[in-house]
């Protein structure tokens, strides 16, 4: 499968992904005002609500921007108004279209958010990069035996690009397949650096049923990001 990785476009997209191909959209969140106040417009009143209950700011405008950003989007796709896009929720907590026929993925972190958008199950992540001094920590916690082997095996001068790299692997993995944290150590990504970004085993039965690929990327300076889709293989282009 070829990913598309453009920036979001100022007008409303309308040709779905073909066979074989997904859109993934970079969407900068540190819009200006008149942009923003858009966006936030074309959020339902049930999304209002969700946004209000975030009680930090800078979450709460990412949150806002970014689903303005997906129903734009998805409007564009389904020549709807962006209010009527008909989002639901899936029994295990993620967002699809009740339409059914375009799967897609929404993730945010502070200052970007991406949107992917395929005809099979997606998924996308993306952090902003920062030092995190329990990241060995982290990697015990949630990464699988053979991922950690992998880990500790690299200079930690790499170990960084190791740590980001897997997280956002597994993040785009279990988000395409509709799972849950706690099935991050059931499967295995390729963490160093130096080798192309795959899914190399996958234990749990959420995941072991079907064929999974990723990639990864730099969306931005400061940022790591991944997707994952429901296939054999996946090129960014």
């Amino acid at each position: 499968m070829r990913a598309r990785v453009r920036p979001c476009p100022a007008d409303p997209v309308t040709e779905a992904p073909g066979v074989g191909e997904c859109h993934v959209w970079v969407i900068d969140l540190n819009c200006p005002p008149v942009a923003a106040d858009l966006l936030a417009s074309l959020l339902t009143e049930d999304e209002r609500a969700r946004a209000e209950r975030y009680r930090v700011k800078e979450v709460r405008d990412q949150f806002t921007l970014a689903r303005g950003a997906l129903r734009r989007l998805l409007g564009g796709y389904l020549d709807l108004a962006p209010q009527r896009v008909p989002i639901v929720v899936a029994a295990g907590g993620k967002p699809e279209l009740a339409s059914g026929g375009l799967h897609f993925n929404l993730t945010h972190t502070p200052g970007l958010a991406l949107v992917a958008v395929a005809g099979v199950r997606v998924g996308v992540d993306a952090e902003k990069r920062r030092t995190i001094p329990d990241a060995d920590g982290l990697v015990k916690r949630f990464f699988s035996p053979a991922e950690r082997a992998v880990y500790h095996d690299l200079s930690a001068a790499v170990r960084p690009d190791a740590f980001y790299r897997g997280w956002v692997c597994k993040e785009a993995v279990i988000k395409a397949a509709g799972a849950t944290m706690h099935v991050l150590d059931a499967f295995d990504v390729e963490l160093d650096p130096a080798r192309p970004a795959a899914v190399l085993a996958a234990r749990h039965p959420q995941l072991a049923g079907s064929a999974w690929a990723v990639a990864d990327w730099c969306p931005a300076p400061g940022y790591s990001a991944a997707v994952a889709v429901e296939d054999d293989s996946v090129e960014l282009v």
